[in-house]
């Protein structure tokens, strides 16, 4: 496959006529240059991804780490409500390998189907086994949240990570999550490394 970085994309349609859609699929490459001080480890704009989750029904958790504010329910993850037993969940990889410190959970637009509680972990990959439960490190137990509402939590203490979870408990919407931390000096030299290797 093409390894290298673009920035731009040409559509060009012949003779002319309309065009509904237009979707470019890869890999955010970030710049290194601005991987310092305190980021969104998870951001999408920073090479943040969705690796896996229990219910996209309505709307894909993947949502929840794009830029901006969402403006409404359909731009956050919004998931159906469980008939059975277990609660919800979606792992995403981070952006740049590093040390959270706190984190945004945005309930914004979901009144009737917010969830009642929040759980976060975290593991690192360079050092454990991600599917391994007992690898996982709890970083923000099962927390009440409201519906409706942005909510800031510190994690105190908290190891360095490659990966996090976000459980929901049993179910219900986010509008956004944001997990804000230090990039560590291996998660700085992966990303100049990905970064030079796409030039």
């Amino acid at each position: 496959t093409d390894t290298r970085r673009w920035t731009h994309v040409r559509l060009s349609i012949y003779p002319d006529g309309g065009v509904a859609r237009f979707r470019v699929h890869g890999e955010v490459v970030p710049d290194p240059r601005f991987l310092t001080g305190t980021v969104d480890l998870l951001a999408a704009e920073h090479g943040g991804r969705l690796v896996e989750c229990s219910d996209a029904f309505y709307a894909s958790p993947a949502n929840i780490i794009l830029p901006g504010r969402a403006r409404n329910m359909g731009e956050g993850w919004e998931n159906s409500r469980r008939r059975g037993g277990g609660n919800d969940h979606a792992t995403f990889a981070l952006a740049v390998a590093g040390v959270p410190r706190h984190v945004e959970v945005d309930t914004s637009y979901y009144v009737g189907n917010a969830p009642g509680w929040v759980r976060l972990s975290t593991v690192d990959d360079r050092v454990a086994d991600v599917a391994d439960p007992s690898a996982w490190a709890e970083v923000l137990p099962r927390t009440a949240v409201q519906p409706d509402t942005r909510h800031l939590f510190l994690l105190d203490g908290a190891p360095a990570a490659t990966h996090l979870r976000l459980d929901v408990y049993p179910d219900g919407g986010l509008s956004r999550l944001r997990l804000f931390g230090d990039p560590d000096e291996r998660g700085r030299a992966d990303a100049r490394a990905a970064w030079w290797d796409g030039l």
